[in-house]
């Protein structure tokens, strides 16, 4: 048995003893987190929420000022940060690790 049989099948046993659906193989690794995530020029929240979506970044809190748009969530790999966009561009420009996204904000 190859090691990635291996691994299949022990992450088949732990999906099926935990009650948790099985994955096909290509969705076992998470999306990887981005070196910038962007949200594009001008947009609203909804349009911010949706292309963060699209780039495996879960938003839990939002805030926006003339000049920039503060984001706080979970990466695909369930790290919480807290993102600063530019509002015109929504390019980011910068990130910190956060320890407030669970349910006890």
């Amino acid at each position: 048995m190859t090691p990635m049989m291996k691994s299949a099948l022990i992450a088949f046993t732990v999906c099926t003893l935990s009650g948790a659906p099985a994955r096909a193989q290509s969705d076992a690794s998470p999306m990887p987190t981005p070196a910038r995530y962007d949200i594009g020029a001008k947009a609203s929240y909804e349009e911010a929420v949706q292309r963060l979506a699209a780039q495996g970044f879960q938003v839990v809190g939002y805030e926006l000022d003339d000049r920039r748009i503060e984001v706080k969530g979970l990466t695909a790999t369930g790290h919480c940060l807290e993102l600063k966009f530019n509002a015109a561009t929504g390019k980011e420009v910068r990130r910190k690790r956060d320890d407030d996204c669970g349910p006890n904000r």
